[in-house]
């Protein structure tokens, strides 16, 4: 185990950590200039292409077009420069790189380490003899062939090292008996030979009880299930769909900028270039800066050729790209870590001793000459930096009677809520009664028929509206301040007064009637309604009367004058 060195293939898994450990510019600069795995490596040929096809489109627009080719050319590189940003590759390309990105974090997690799975195998399949330690390895081995034959599918450089079944038989994971039940797809087979030879262990007495087999049996599940979701996620992978609309996006926009972002020596619509103060045909050429290099457009390309081409290279990380992940080196590391762990067995391990601080009073860490004076100190509670001044300490019990004694918001609560209570019930029976009294009212005056004219009608409905907030107000105000049986009192002396100024009323205008059929010419007549008239309106029971605003109920069989 200690000899094994994995050795780094020519397209090793790029690792820049170290340069980037601290957070400065020179860091992150010194990667700018790597060209393994690097951005340039990516996008130089495309780059490339399209600068080439950038420049021969420009020389012969300076120098091959005539004046009438130059008109046609300018309004297409107008057209083109205009519209071309309504492709909508960014917002598309951004999804897409996150999809992809996440699914291969996802496949990284799922690549099967068999480290926990042969360390419990191990602990727990207890012996030292030749049968305990085939038991252990035999559980090793399937696990590693398990993800070979998984890898053998989906990965090309694995599928090269292992074209067929016989090579894994002369790499030893197999042996000719158990090449005749195996097959590419058949990824159960091996954790079921596992799972036997743990079973087999049990019976035998090598696990001392079922908790333990039920531990292996976890974990040779759970290897199964992550190197299945590897082969799942190959057999389904981002929609095709998706893949092509992005592919032809972002490669039809820089076409088109090809032609769109051209220099124009007449630039006749003014579609490309910032608004000037000086007129076209005095000065055309005043905003107009002839770029040979278009190095702001080929920024962009960059960019979005590159952000592009970071999707298509994690799209399967199990190529032959730079970045993509190392399967061989992973299979042989788990192969000689299983075996190592296997051979050590559950009774294999160092003599007890006592350490170097057994009898310390006092644990001292040591440090190099070069970090001591770097020494890092340890986690302070924010709370804890406060300067606070002591406080006396009160008991619970008195802390409520302070509270239940000196609280000015408590007091004042409960006064607002008794008085709300009062003034609720006081309402309640207010309403009842004058309910009461009204009904009381109507009947007595529905048994006298008589009318009255629509002018009084009209006034006293009118004083009444007027009037009708500020007696609500005042009784409001009365029901707070007074007790129950006074307004009681005053309601019945209210009522009693309304029924006898509505009689007199009544009285009034039947006199009025008998002085209009004796005639409506006698000035005595006139005087006499002029004055019931002026005695109506100056009644202040009659302005605030419930019955006056809705005459039909003093009047139900429709015996009065409109």
């Amino acid at each position: 185990l200690h000899s094994f060195q994995p050795s780094i293939h020519s397209n090793m898994t790029v690792t820049y950590t170290i340069e980037v450990s601290n957070a400065n510019s020179i860091g992150f600069l010194k990667t700018l200039f790597r060209w393994k795995g690097s951005l340039w490596k990516l996008v130089w040929h495309e780059l490339l292409i399209w600068s080439v096809a950038y420049a021969i489109l420009s020389v012969c627009y300076r120098t091959a077009m005539n004046e009438e080719s130059k008109i046609i050319f300018e309004r297409y590189a107008s057209l083109f420069y205009k519209y071309g940003d309504f492709i909508p590759f960014s917002f598309m390309l951004g999804y897409y790189v996150t999809l992809v990105v996440g699914r291969w974090q996802t496949q990284f997690n799922a690549i099967g380490w068999v480290d926990k799975s042969v360390m419990l195998s191990s602990s727990y399949i207890r012996g030292v003899g030749d049968r305990s330690r085939m038991m252990r390895r035999g559980v090793a081995r399937h696990m590693c062939l398990l993800q070979i034959l998984v890898f053998r599918t989906i990965c090309v450089p694995v599928r090269q090292r292992f074209p067929t079944l016989e090579s894994l038989v002369d790499a030893g994971y197999i042996n000719e008996d158990e090449k005749g039940d195996l097959a590419d797809n058949k990824f159960w087979l091996p954790i079921k030979w596992a799972m036997n030879y743990v079973r087999r262990a049990r019976d035998e007495g090598l696990i001392t009880n079922d908790n333990a087999l039920q531990d292996i049996y976890l974990e040779l599940c759970t290897l199964r299930v992550q190197l299945l979701s590897l082969w799942l996620a190959d057999w389904v992978p981002v929609p095709l769909n998706y893949t092509q609309i992005i592919f032809i996006a972002v490669r039809v926009y820089f076409a088109v900028m090809i032609v769109g972002r051209q220099y124009l020596s007449h630039d006749r619509y003014a579609s490309r270039y910032p608004v000037s103060c000086i007129p076209y045909y005095l000065c055309p050429t005043v905003l107009q800066v002839d770029a040979y290099v278009p190095f702001l457009s080929m920024i962009q390309f960059v960019v979005y050729i590159g952000w592009m081409k970071v999707a298509e290279a994690l799209l399967n990380p199990f190529g032959s790209d730079d970045d993509d992940f190392e399967c061989n080196w992973i299979i042989d590391r788990n192969l000689k870590v299983a075996l190592a762990m296997a051979d050590m067995g559950a009774e294999l391990a160092p003599p007890l001793e006592k350490d170097a601080n057994w009898d310390a009073p006092d644990i001292v860490p040591y440090y190099s000459a070069g970090t001591v004076t770097h020494k890092e100190k340890g986690p302070v509670g924010s709370a804890s930096m406060l300067n606070l001044k002591p406080a006396q300490m009160v008991s619970m019990e008195k802390l409520d009677d302070i509270r239940k004694n000196s609280s000015f918001l408590v007091r004042v609560a409960t006064a607002f809520k008794s008085l709300h209570s009062v003034e609720g019930e006081s309402k309640k029976e207010m309403k009842t009664e004058r309910r009461k009294s009204v009904e009381e009212l109507r009947n007595s005056l529905r048994k006298r028929k008589w009318s009255i004219s629509s002018e009084t009608s009209i006034s006293s409905s009118t004083d009444l509206e007027a009037e009708k907030p500020r007696k609500a107000v005042g009784r409001a105000k009365r029901a707070i301040v007074r007790n129950y049986s006074d307004i009681v009192e005053d309601e019945e002396e209210d009522n009693n007064r309304h029924e006898e100024n509505y009689l007199a009323t009544i009285e009034e205008y039947q006199k009025r009637r008998r002085v209009t059929s004796e005639g409506s010419s006698d000035p005595k007549m006139q005087l006499i309604k002029s004055e019931s008239i002026r005695k109506v309106k100056s009644t202040p029971d009659l302005k605030t009367s419930h019955v006056v605003q809705q005459p039909h109920l003093l009047f139900p069989h429709g015996e009065y004058e409109i």
